[in-house]
This record gives structure tokens, C-alpha cells and sequence, in this order.
């Protein structure tokens, strides 16, 4: 009776019931816990996978760009190789950035690399599974995961600057107001050309005030343009995102356009750079480019001033000499133009897209000076070292020696595709001209309402830009190379 009091007790006794399910949830509670971990393992393996084709994805466009950049100089097609190498690089990057994970691939990652135009695109995928630690339990023996990565680049372009620079007489006025009125006061060489003074530092033979403005650092106009070409050069040097992105040459002009630095990637740095041929002193704010300012000397070629001149094979050599005695600016862009032998479209260092910086205060004359005095045929008058003009016409349909400069001389140039960026320096206006030089500075004043539109005309679209003083001409020249870089991204 004791016996079945016992069994009847226990079998009204819950707990026993309770043991019994709490015994039984265990199990999927366990299983639940253990792929929560297997899922946390795999979401690690995964970001260490995404990561990995992250990289793979940047290298490739990173590779392509240097291969690019490395190779455009003497390959016309350098896409293939370039192609190829970012192919390889992302492939090791993407094993390299995986480490252990790599096991869990399934099958090698596809990797593709595009180059168009100047868009480099990248794409990496992958699949892979890991091993199930608690998933085994449930069947689950495996678990599969993907990803895929992809990256862009639009390359910077490979731009070429010639640097077309007026290197006339009127560009030895000095650069500031206060330099005009101390050499007007105290000039050697009289007031031959205006009632007030020579405010031009005529470096002719005979002239004195040249050597007066070089003793008494009068910066010259020629000077500050030349200053802010060696500024130029450190800026371009210093935002260059590639290598040997920018090219530039110097091209004085007075009759004809000479080089002075052909185009060339040194641009600051040895010798043969383009700074170093500038020589810019900061102290005495005179440049060596200021030598250039006319001399008289119709025999000299502006590379015998630069005294580590290294021609560039790929562009023709100089044939005529920089003359002297007037500034024939209808000529020179037809000269400028036969040193452009390609227009390229920036996409690599031997397909430079050019821009011409044209810098003058745009006033022709088209007298010229001969050492060898040659007789006149159209000059009543002596000396016959000037031996005629060629007469233009103007609106009014008479025939002058000098004119606001010709707009229409630049078209061809452009029509090639060249970007023309013009730097006006104004020209002053003479307030008492007398009869010096046939009526020179009337002429002169007749046409310096003109030059404004000439000049604006010349320029590409959005390209025209006018300065006076130094520090103005700096922060131009800066503009206008800014101007140009951001002009070749928006065309991309």
C-alpha cells in the first residue's frame, strides 16, 4: 500500500515535467547560440573578402594610371599594357589583402579592367563559403557568401603650355607707376619720344636706359612677366598628379617667334629647367627673360640668351632670327602654330592637349630695324637702318605703321584646336606726344582703344585676361593655368 502511495505522489508531481522540457529546448537553444556564431564568423569573413576586392578594385585603376603615365611618352596605345598590369596588380592585392580567407574561394575571382577615353574602370567579384561548425548539426555543412567591388578614375590630362611672350620694346616700360615716373625723371637718353620723358628703358645700342633700370632695379614689364612664368613653373610642378603631366615652352617674339625653352616636362629643378632659364632673382625683381627685351639686334636668336638651350628633336628648329624694331604680331601665330606639331587630346605625355598663353600689350608696329642699313624705298628719311613698314589699313581706310593687333590672325590657330589664352598688359597712352619717329606715339594713342577688343577676340571663348601691375600679372598667369587644368577635366 506504501508502494503505489509513492508512484501515485509522483506522478501528480509537476516538476518532474518541467526537468523533462527544459531538457528538450536545450537542444535548439544550443543550436540557435551555435549559428549565431557560425553567422558572426561569416559576416567577418566576408568584410575581410569586401575589403579585399575594395583594394584589388583601387589598385587596378592606380596601375593602369601609372602604366599610362609611364608609357604614353613613346607608346601611341599604351591601353593594352595598361590593362594587363592592373589585371596582374589587382589579382595579387586581392590574394595578398585576403590572407587565410582565400581558402574559402570558390574558383578564382573575376576581375575586369576598362580604359575609355580617360575613364579607367574596375570591377572585382567573388564567390566563397566556410566550413559550418554548428550548422553541421541541422545538415548544414557549408555556408556561401559573395561580394563585388568596383572603382573609377578619370585621369588628369597631359597638358602643353607655349608660352608666346611679347619681348618688344614697349614691354621695357617699367611694371610699376612709381618705376615709369623714376625713369621718365632721370633717363639718359632725353624726351626725345613725349614732352614728359622716356619712360621706356630702350635697350637698343646707343640707349642708356636699359642699363639705368637694371642699375636701379627698376622691374621692367618684360621682367614681370618673366616672374610670374617662374612662379608658374613651381605651381605646375607642384600640383602635377601625374608624371611629366605638364609640358611648357618660352616663345619670345618681336619680328618673328623664337624659342627660348622648347617644350619640355623640366620645368623646375636642373639646368635645363624652365625656371632655370627665367633666373629669377626675388632681390632685384629682374629676370635673364628680361634680356630679351629688343636690342637692336635683328641677327640674334633667342636661344643664344639661354645659355643651357637644349633643343627638343620633335620640334622644328628655328630659321629666322627674333629681329628687332617693331612687334609684328600678325606674323606670329603661324609661327607658333608650325611648333605645334601635334594636337592631342591630353590622353597620354606624346598627345599633349596645347594651350598657347599669348602675353603682349597687343599693340603692332610694323617697322623693323636692320643692322646691315639697307636702303629705304619708303622712308623719305635717314637713318637706313630703318629701311620701311608694311602699312596697314584701318577702319577709317587709311594706311598706318601701327595698329591695335589683328584678331582675325588667330583663328587659324584655334581652328586646330588650340586653346588661346591672352594676357593683355595695357599700353599706356602718351599725354603729350610730339612729332618723334613720324608721329609715333599719335599713332599710338589712335590705336589703344582698339586693343581691348583685339585681344578679346584672339582669346578662346572665356580665355582673356588683362593685368598691369606685377603682382596682378602673377595672379593672372596663375588664372589662366588653373583655367586651362580645370578646362581639360570639364571636357573629359
Amino acid at each position: 500500500m506504501r508502494q503505489l502511495s509513492k508512484t501515485a505522489h509522483f506522478a501528480k508531481d509537476e516538476r518532474g515535467g518541467v526537468a523533462i522540457v527544459m531538457g528538450l529546448a536545450i537542444i535548439p537553444l544550443v543550436l540557435a547560440s551555435g549559428l549565431a556564431a557560425d553567422y558572426a564568423i561569416l559576416q567577418s569573413a566576408k568584410a575581410r573578402m569586401d575589403a579585399s576586392a575594395d583594394a584589388a578594385a583601387l589598385t587596378a585603376i592606380k596601375t593602369a594610371q601609372n602604366t599610362i603615365a609611364t608609357l604614353s611618352a613613346t607608346n601611341p596605345n599604351p591601353q593594352p599594357q595598361a590593362i594587363s598590369d592592373a589585371l596582374a596588380q589587382a589579382e595579387k592585392s586581392f590574394y595578398a589583402q585576403a590572407g587565410k580567407r582565400a581558402s574559402d574561394l570558390l574558383g578564382k575571382p573575376a576581375f575586369n579592367v576598362s580604359i575609355v577615353g580617360q575613364n579607367v574602370t574596375a570591377q572585382v567579384a567573388y564567390n566563397a563559403a566556410m566550413p559550418s561548425n554548428f550548422g553541421k548539426i541541422a545538415g548544414v555543412k557549408f555556408m556561401n557568401y559573395n561580394g563585388s567591388a568596383g572603382a573609377q578614375l578619370t585621369m588628369a590630362k597631359f597638358l602643353d603650355f607655349y608660352m608666346l611672350v611679347d619681348v618688344s620694346a614697349s614691354m621695357g616700360l617699367p611694371s610699376t607707376i612709381a618705376g615709369q615716373n623714376q625713369l621718365a625723371a632721370a633717363s639718359p637718353d632725353g624726351k626725345q619720344d613725349n614732352g614728359d620723358g622716356c619712360m621706356f628703358a630702350c635697350h637698343f645700342s646707343g640707349s642708356k636706359s636699359y642699363t639705368y633700370a637694371r642699375t636701379h632695379n627698376i622691374q621692367l614689364r618684360v621682367d614681370a612677366v618673366g616672374a610670374a612664368i617662374a612662379q608658374l613653373m613651381k605651381t605646375a610642378n607642384d600640383t602635377a598628379t601625374l608624371p611629366k603631366q605638364f609640358r611648357m615652352g618660352v616663345y619670345p617674339l618681336v619680328t618673328h617667334v623664337n624659342a627660348f625653352v622648347d617644350l619640355t616636362d623640366d620645368l623646375i629643378g636642373d639646368q635645363y629647367s624652365v625656371a632655370s632659364a627665367i633666373n629669377y632673382n626675388q632681390a632685384t625683381q629682374m629676370t635673364d627673360f628680361g634680356k630679351l627685351l629688343d636690342g637692336g639686334d635683328d641677327k640674334v636668336f633667342a636661344r643664344s640668351l639661354n645659355p643651357n638651350y637644349k633643343a627638343n628633336p620633335n620640334i622644328p628648329a628655328d630659321t629666322a632670327p627674333l629681329g628687332a624694331g617693331g612687334s609684328h604680331i600678325h606674323t606670329v601665330f603661324d609661327e607658333i602654330s608650325a611648333k605645334i606639331v601635334t594636337v592631342g587630346d591630353g590622353s597620354g605625355a606624346s598627345k599633349g592637349q596645347p594651350f598657347v598663353f599669348f602675353v603682349s600689350d597687343g599693340m603692332e608696329d610694323s617697322q623693323w630695324y636692320s643692322s646691315s642699313q639697307v636702303a629705304s624705298p619708303t622712308f623719305p628719311y635717314t637713318p637706313t637702318n630703318w629701311p620701311g613698314v608694311t602699312t596697314y589699313p584701318n577702319t577709317h581706310g587709311e594706311t598706318v605703321s601701327i595698329r591695335a593687333m589683328d584678331p582675325t590672325k588667330c583663328a587659324a590657330l584655334k581652328a586646330r584646336g588650340v586653346t588661346i589664352s591672352v594676357l593683355q598688359i595695357p599700353y599706356p597712352t602718351f599725354p603729350h606726344p610730339t612729332s618723334y619717329a613720324q608721329w609715333e606715339a599719335l599713332k599710338v594713342n589712335n590705336a589703344v582703344p582698339g586693343v581691348d577688343a583685339a585681344m578679346q577676340s584672339c582669346a578662346s571663348p572665356g580665355f582673356y585676361h588683362k593685368a598691369d601691375t606685377p603682382q596682378d600679372i602673377a595672379n593672372a598667369m596663375q588664372d589662366m593655368f588653373r583655367q586651362a587644368v580645370q578646362s581639360a577635366r570639364l571636357t573629359q
